[in-house]
């Protein structure tokens, strides 16, 4: 390093002297010898002459700022520096050069270093970040690609000069030798969205000049050939087979990987033995696709129950997760999405309280308030317990004290009413193929019954089974139960007003000979209810879907003639359908198609005023969970995904 030179301080004294030297001289006196009184002395007189008093101040300025101004010159090239001041060190120069592919399968790889400007002390050669080696000259380093060991290699090159070190740029070399293979196959999951094309992914990155012109084929359901690109993606580790037109769904695709002579950089051949299976694909798109790739906490679970909460228009999913394979030891769990995420919430029990397996999970929102209620059962006992849960932000907390059910066979219905406080309809079963169904509204502070035990037949040995609830500013509930006479199924409607239930209109008739499979219920405004079942003839093994509708005023219910939805030939519903209103007074009605062959499809249908519109599929999964948001928007829970149109 260059050390700058003091910065000489001004003496006023060489000021003094110099300007009592340049006035002698401009009165036409020698310069006397330096004496410093008598020039003080001189210099104080009065001039003799006026004619150049203007320029002594000038001059006199001049003189004092050049004595103090630090006269300082540059040596020359070649010239030693100044004394006092070091020799700069030499700045040395390095460069390197390779010689060879970067990806590189046999053959050599060289890389050579050039040092300017001096002669280093010694090369050092930093690989991967370990402990440098020392080059000798001429500064080579030789990979031989055929032994040398797979994986990428950086490469540091610098020179040691005077304890300085001076780096080049970075070099480095990928030595592979291993063929690549096909590590997955996308989509993996149900219900893709029609962006997400059918695409093969590799092992490592594939060279896109090694792609011929057709290397993949493409066909739909029918066999036909779908017009396509081959595209590589995600720095060439992914092969995507693009269509050339927008898909249309419900559609098929399958997809086959035709070309064995792909590469990748390094010139690897594609793995030979490729199976049949790893080298085809299919995905079929469904109108109605998932919202994300994958909303539970583990593979391993599965979405049983969902609800759509956050301020208007209510856009925020939440679902209720179970472990199907193993839901006596493993604790359910709920979700939230934000937009973008899937937010995993707190357990909803502590850890202490996992002695009881939790079931028939089911959650409910109301703004931002989230509901669970899931069934434990006591062994001592052997009764059922209810227990009820709300969110609060950052736990779950008790709505009430469990709910104990002098029961082992329970069935519970959940909704929200006023304040997003829950309101039951409890099934159970007190004796041989006799059952009570019962509502239950928490108040805020507790559990308050509403009215007596609902039922329309004193005999013993009567049944109120498939119960259905919804709740506004009134609870409307429904069941199924048998006639006095025993000879019909009647389906009841109630509504509690007042501090006690009252019929609504008269008891729905069920078709003899038939099975109830489920109830639902809706509310429309101006106090107007909606009711629509599904019911199976077992001998003639045909499903029907009927609705109809009332008023909720007890003095002139009446309900409007029973609307034939779907007559389904040689298919059975289970316990799919769902019912819901949109904004506009419109019901919705879904449902799932099982046929003797497993295969399922999920539908719905609109009511316009004007009538019912035809059909539209959802997926080809069960469906388990149909709602609209605020803006009419659908969401179903299909198979086990949350799915929305496309």
């Amino acid at each position: 390093m260059r050390r700058r030179a003091p910065r000489p301080r001004c003496r006023l004294g060489a000021v003094s002297e110099s300007a009592s030297c340049a006035e002698s001289q401009l009165r036409g006196f020698a310069c006397p010898r330096h004496d410093s009184r008598k020039s003080s002395e001189r210099f104080l007189m009065p001039p003799r002459s006026t004619r150049v008093r203007w320029a002594l101040p000038l001059l006199y300025l001049a003189l004092g700022t050049a004595a103090c101004d630090p006269l300082k010159s540059e040596p020359k090239p070649g010239q030693p520096p100044p004394i006092g001041e070091e020799e700069p060190p030499p700045e040395l120069r390095v460069t390197v050069r390779t010689e060879g592919p970067e990806f590189c399968r046999e053959g050599q790889w060289t890389l050579s270093v050039t040092v300017e400007g001096g002669t280093p002390e010694r090369v050092e050669l930093l690989t991967n970040e370990q402990a440098p080696m020392t080059l000798e000259a001429p500064y080579r380093h030789v990979i031989d690609c055929a032994t040398h060991a797979e994986g990428r290699f950086s490469f540091l090159a610098s020179a040691v000069g005077e304890e300085q070190n001076f780096e080049a740029e970075e070099a480095s070399v990928v030595v592979d030798r291993t063929a690549p293979t096909i590590v997955s196959r996308r989509p993996l999951l149900s219900h893709p969205s029609v962006s997400a094309p059918l695409a093969f992914v590799f092992s490592e990155p594939l060279l896109p000049g090694s792609i011929q012109a057709t290397p993949t084929q493409l066909r739909d359901q029918n066999g036909f050939s779908v017009p396509h690109q081959a595209v590589l993606s995600e720095d060439g580790t992914v092969l995507e087979l693009v269509p050339s037109s927008p898909l249309r769904p419900p559609v098929t695709l399958h997809a086959e990987l035709l070309q064995r002579t792909l590469t990748d950089r390094a010139g690897n051949l594609l793995e030979p033995n490729l199976s049949v299976y790893t080298r085809t694909h299919s995905a079929t798109y469904w109108p109605f696709s998932r919202v994300t790739e994958h909303e539970g906490p583990l593979n391993t679970y599965y979405p049983v129950s969902l609800a759509l909460g956050g301020v208007f228009p209510r856009t925020m999913p939440v679902v209720g997760f179970a472990n199907l394979y193993s839901p006596e030891s493993d604790e359910p769990s709920v979700a939230r999405w934000d937009g973008h995420t899937w937010q995993q919430l707190p357990p909803l029990r502590a850890a202490t309280e996992r002695t009881r397996p939790a079931q028939n999970l089911q959650v409910a929102a109301h703004g931002e308030s989230i509901v669970a209620t899931w069934l434990e059962r006591d062994e001592e006992t052997g009764f059922d317990h209810i227990h009820v849960v709300r969110y609060v932000g950052t736990d779950w907390e008790r709505v009430g004290m469990p709910h104990a059910v002098e029961s082992d066979s329970t069935q519970v219905k959940m909704t929200l009413g006023e304040f997003g406080r829950p309101v039951l309809a409890v099934e159970r079963l007190i004796d041989f193929l006799e059952t009570e169904l019962r509502v239950i509204r928490w108040t805020g502070t507790e559990w308050l019954a509403l009215g007596d035990a609902l039922g329309e037949n004193p005999e013993r040995f009567s049944s109120s089974q498939h119960a259905a609830i919804v709740v506004d500013s009134k609870v409307v509930v429904s069941w199924v139960e048998r006639s006095v006479s025993g000879d019909t199924l009647n389906l009841h409607v109630r509504v509690f007003e007042n501090g006690s239930w009252s019929p609504v209109g008269e008891p729905l008739p069920i078709t003899e000979g038939t099975l109830m499979e489920r109830v639902e219920l809706a509310l429309q405004d101006y106090d107007r209810v909606v009711i629509a079942w599904s019911e199976r003839h077992t001998n003639a093994n045909v499903s029907t879907l009927r609705l109809t509708s009332a008023a909720l005023d007890s003095w002139r219910a009446e309900w409007a003639p029973i609307e034939q939805v779907e007559v389904l030939s040689r298919v059975s519903t289970h316990d799919s359908l769902r019912l819901v209103v949109d904004h506009d007074n419109e019901p919705w009605l879904t449902w799932s198609e099982h046929t003797p062959a497993s295969d399922t499809k999920s539908y719905y249908r609109k009511r316009r005023a004007t009538g019912w519109e035809p059909k539209q599929i959802i997926s080809g999964e069960t469906l388990s969970g149909f709602l609209l948001d605020g803006n009419a928007f659908p969401w179903a829970l299909s198979g086990g995904a949350v799915v929305r149109p496309q």
